[in-house]
């Protein structure tokens, strides 16, 4: 007779479910399969064992960008030093009191200077506070400068010659960086109550947000064309990197489209551009028409482009209008003196010998400019390249038609003022209150290293030209985005001011730290075309470029 508890379970098959009663024994755990009601911690044991600790993970950040790291502590370093030897600020006369004036009295749009900066100066409460001005201007380059690096290092890292020796892009960008952060004259114009070091910085975070790599980005086209608009609201040259921007926008967004067929993203991306520049260009001439000074961003145009062409104008080729005629000099060419000789002086052909300019003499100053330019255009063009190539020189170019040099230099003394009757009296000067030693020897000695490079900076940028060519010919890329955008917005700014006003290293000390990193680019692009190309393992040309 067959048991109660029924046949005897198969060999290997398991017992059944039933539990004691009906002659079975519970299950027993297995220790090598965790318990599902228990494994909560089981997971977090493993989460713990396989999460990197926080040190390892601070000093991998470290190592990754150690050479960037000691530049910037140089950098911060060497502002520190400035700060302490120039005590409150540095100041430039005509310029820093008329900066100071308007924005504690009142903000008008018919200064001779845009009044964006004014405006700045009111919102960080610059007037009462300049140590808080100047430490804001120099932390405003620094942030720059480290978005610099960001931009040169993700470029470097994805397509640049380094990227086939285990992405060590760390190094070569910190190169790049290395004159938006250190320049001479970056440390010099952070520490003035000037325009200048906001211009450079807006202009430099603009174009590395345009640069960034990867599809456009609307939010990010929207705030580069608001950076880049605004910088023209506080200095009229801000029309160059304005434009240079713009075409690298709409290029920028037609190559995404070509390449990955975006047509809404690249629409999108070139108007969130378009509206972001136009938001503080159209608020600020909105401003000054309501002012009565018409829809526009620079109100005196004619002003400074008539102390340009005074210096050469021949008025023999001008017609017999004697108030056209009023505003020659008599002198012969080779006496003659610089362009605020012929603005800024009471005595002035322009002034008459009035403290302020007289009714309907700046529009006459406007149309004798543009006829001297119709009757002289080739006197005009080598002007400019003078200009222009001055600016590469590698001694401080200087002249009875310029500025002088030492202006722009981080000074030993506390002033540059001229007493005399010389050429540059009528120039504007340097002051501060208060010298603090022992940097100040130091970082004079400092500022006067920055002429040398020059040439080579120059080099850079042929450079740049020549890895284009040749790498349409060879079929690689060129210097990149990058260097076509840091190179045509600082070139642009120097042709735009050699043009319509004069050679002053101002200019270009505001824009140094685009134009020597667009040289590095170029030069880094050229060695990367005329390499011979990498082949990888498997037998295929692996190739790239700074995209």
């Amino acid at each position: 007779m067959a048991s109660s508890s029924g046949p005897p379970p198969v060999l290997g098959t398991p017992p059944s479910q039933a539990g004691p009663a009906a002659g079975n024994l519970p299950l027993q755990p297995d220790p090598a399969q965790p318990d599902r009601h228990n494994s909560r911690p089981h997971r977090e044991d493993r989460w713990r064992a396989d999460r990197p600790s926080a040190a390892p993970r601070r000093w991998g950040f470290v190592r990754r960008h150690a050479a960037f790291l000691i530049l910037l502590t140089l950098a911060v370093g060497a502002r520190a030093a400035v700060l302490l030897a120039y005590r409150p600020a540095l100041f430039y006369y005509g310029d820093s009191p008329a900066y100071l004036d308007q924005a504690t009295n009142r903000l008008w749009a018919g200064d001779w200077r845009p009044s964006g900066y004014p405006m700045f100066l009111r919102v960080i409460g610059a007037p009462d506070h300049l140590t808080r001005l100047v430490v804001v201007q120099h932390t405003a380059a620094l942030l720059a400068g480290v978005a610099l690096y960001a931009a040169s290092r993700q470029l470097f890292e994805r397509h640049g010659p380094v990227a086939a020796a285990g992405r060590t892009g760390g190094w070569p960008a910190a190169v790049v960086a290395v004159p938006a952060l250190l320049a001479p004259w970056v440390l010099d114009l952070g520490q003035f109550v000037l325009a200048d070091s906001l211009f450079g910085t807006l202009v430099l975070g603009g174009l590395v947000l345009l640069a960034w790599p990867g599809r456009p980005a609307a939010w990010r086209f929207a705030v580069a064309g608001l950076l880049l608009g605004a910088s023209l609201t506080v200095r009229t040259v801000g029309y160059g990197p304005l434009a240079v921007g713009a075409a690298g926008a709409v290029v920028l967004a037609v190559t995404h489209w070509r390449r990955a067929h975006a047509a809404v993203v690249a629409a999108g991306a070139v108007l969130a551009f378009v509206l972001g520049a136009a938001v503080p260009v159209v608020a600020y001439s909105a401003w000054s028409a309501g002012q009565g000074k018409g829809f526009t961003v620079t109100a005196h145009s004619g002003f400074f482009l008539y102390g340009r062409v005074a210096p050469f104008a021949d008025c023999a080729r001008l017609p017999d209008d004697p108030d056209l005629l009023s505003l020659c000099d008599p002198r012969p060419v080779g006496e003659r003196g610089s362009p605020v000789t012929y603005l800024w002086p009471d005595d002035s052909p322009l002034r008459q010998g009035n403290d302020l300019v007289p009714p309907g003499r700046e529009e006459l100053a406007g149309e004798f400019a543009r006829r001297v330019i119709r009757e002289q255009p080739w006197t005009m063009v080598t002007s400019t390249a003078r200009y222009l190539a001055g600016y590469f020189s590698p001694v401080p170019y200087e002249n009875r038609l310029t500025s002088r040099a030492d202006t722009w230099e981080l000074p030993r003394t506390g002033t540059n003022r001229l007493v005399s009757d010389g050429p540059h009296a009528a120039d504007g000067y340097f002051s501060v209150a208060r010298l603090n030693d022992p940097p100040v020897e130091l970082l004079a000695f400092y500022s006067r290293l920055g002429y040398g490079p020059m040439p080579l900076v120059g080099l850079g940028l042929l450079a740049g030209l020549l890895a284009q060519i040749v790498g349409r010919a060879r079929g690689r890329a060129g210097p990149g985005r990058l260097f076509w955008l840091l190179g045509g917005a600082s070139l642009s700014t120097l042709l735009l001011s050699s043009l319509t006003s004069a050679f002053d290293y101002r200019y270009l000390g505001s824009v140094v730290g685009l134009l020597a990193p667009a040289a590095l680019l170029g030069a880094a692009g050229l060695a990367r075309v005329l390499r011979p190309r990498p082949v990888d393992r498997g037998g295929s040309v692996n190739e790239g470029g700074i995209a």
